[in-house]
């Protein structure tokens, strides 16, 4: 095969299952893994699986982490900006299209206000979901614990923004790390030296190099920025990007794609949202190739190692502080100093919690009977 035709094969491929496949990345890759070791025996079978804890040591989204392995893999850096292009593509069109139609959804309807309170509710168990499914090995040791506890109570209590947060940790592991490896040494008995518009990319470039864990840890980031009266962009109203983020659940692509394309729409038109997208991306993409071809070099020097040792159990933060956020919009409310309770949206809580970790459900079905079980249980207690 040409490189001509690779090249239209992989961003026709990456296109299709970006547009076609619901549930975020862990459904893409698995279609993706399928479709080029079985159909076009590009790759070995499991292989794209098998490169999860490579994606994870880079910011950025499985969905585009895929992509941009598999199209270096086959055709280089060109290639990889190509099969970035095919899978960012459909969802930039959709969510754009959703974005510009979004005043005319009559959120103020009870049966559809009840949907997007059921969604929330959905959102807020399947977080819940990943953060037991990755306890264990996103957070190990008396720092893991530590960092999480420190991390909630930074973000959530006293207010200080994700992105401090995120260095902080960082910083952190680093010098543990470089600890540790000092101390092994001196164990050893060696010594070892070791030696305006622009506001807009500038801000989606600094989601796309902290998204360290998928779209979900840039919550509380994009609550701290366009969310409530003293927030320095937009300042939309806390359902309203509650039911943006539900809505990304229903459209295809990745939740960090559709919230920038959402963002960028909203500060700049159409062009903000193709140079919002485009901003979140980019580190993903700088970021995964130089690590692919220096992945052998560097994989244990003692700066990566304490780079992703810091930064992993503060991603399970960021979890927990987004689940608190969509829990208490559906859950509990506060108003006029009383707090009202929910059990309905208590119980899709739990349910979609229990579903999506023992795998009964996939997140599409979750989301999809979460949606419509709210609009039934809408209509019965009327």
């Amino acid at each position: 095969m040409n490189r001509r035709r690779m090249l239209l094969e992989l961003f026709a491929r990456m296109f299709s299952i970006s547009a076609f496949v619901l549930g975020g990345g862990f459904a893409i890759i698995a279609v993706a893994d399928e479709v080029f070791s079985k159909k076009l025996k590009w790759t070995e079978e499991g292989e794209l699986l098998g490169q999860l804890s490579v994606f994870q040591m880079v910011p950025g989204m499985i969905c585009t982490n895929t992509a941009i392995y598999l199209g270096n893999k086959m055709a280089g850096p060109l290639g990889a900006a190509v099969a970035l292009a095919g899978t960012v593509l459909p969802s930039l069109v959709i969510f754009t299209f959703v974005t510009v139609g979004y005043d005319s959804i009559p959120v103020d309807n009870t049966c559809l206000a009840a949907v997007f309170s059921g969604l929330r509710a959905a959102l807020a168990g399947i977080i819940a979901s990943l953060i037991v499914r990755g306890w264990r090995k996103n957070v190990q040791g008396y720092y893991g614990y530590a960092a999480v506890f420190s991390a909630v109570l930074l973000m959530g209590f006293l207010k200080v923004s994700a992105p401090c947060v995120i260095l902080m940790a960082a910083a952190v592991g680093i010098a543990i790390e470089f600890a540790k490896r000092r101390l092994e040494t001196r164990k050893a008995g060696v010594t070892v030296f070791r030696s305006c518009f622009w506001i807009l990319p500038l801000l989606f470039l600094k989601y796309g190099s902290l998204a360290f864990g998928g779209g979900y840890v840039l919550v509380p980031m994009y609550m701290e920025d366009f969310v409530g009266a003293s927030a320095p962009y937009l300042q939309i109203a806390a359902e309203e990007f509650a039911n943006v983020m539900a809505l990304t659940q229903m459209t295809p692509g990745s939740i960090s794609v559709n919230c920038a394309t959402f963002f960028g729409y909203r500060m700049f038109g159409v062009a903000g949202s193709v140079v919002a997208t485009i901003a979140m991306v980019l580190p993903n993409y700088i970021l995964l190739l130089l690590l692919l071809r220096s992945m052998d070099k560097y994989r244990d020097a003692a700066f990566v190692r304490g780079l992703l040792a810091g930064i992993r159990p503060v991603a399970t933060s960021l979890m927990m502080v987004a689940a608190w956020a969509f829990a208490g919009m559906s859950i509990w409310t506060f108003a006029e100093g009383r707090v009202t309770f929910n059990a309905f949206a208590a119980a899709v809580f739990a349910g979609t919690a229990a579903a999506v970790l023992t795998r009964k459900l996939s997140v599409v079905q979750v989301v999809a009977g979460s949606a419509a079980l709210s609009a039934v249980w809408n209509a019965i207690a009327k």
